[in-house]
């Protein structure tokens, strides 16, 4: 196996795609945690928080 060394714009593009990946799951979890609260104890969710 030939190991070539990663250019510094595919690097960004992988980091970039990771972080938007990042985004899109943590929006769709936020959602459904908040629908879940709702759900279990009538209110709204003020705050999410995820690392």
């Amino acid at each position: 196996m030939v190991k070539t060394k990663a250019t510094k714009e595919e690097t960004l593009a992988k980091f970039q795609a990771a972080r938007e990946k990042k985004r899109v799951c943590l929006a769709k979890l936020e959602k459904s945690m908040k629908k879940t609260y709702k759900k279990r104890t009538g209110k709204e969710a003020d705050t999410f928080f995820a690392l």
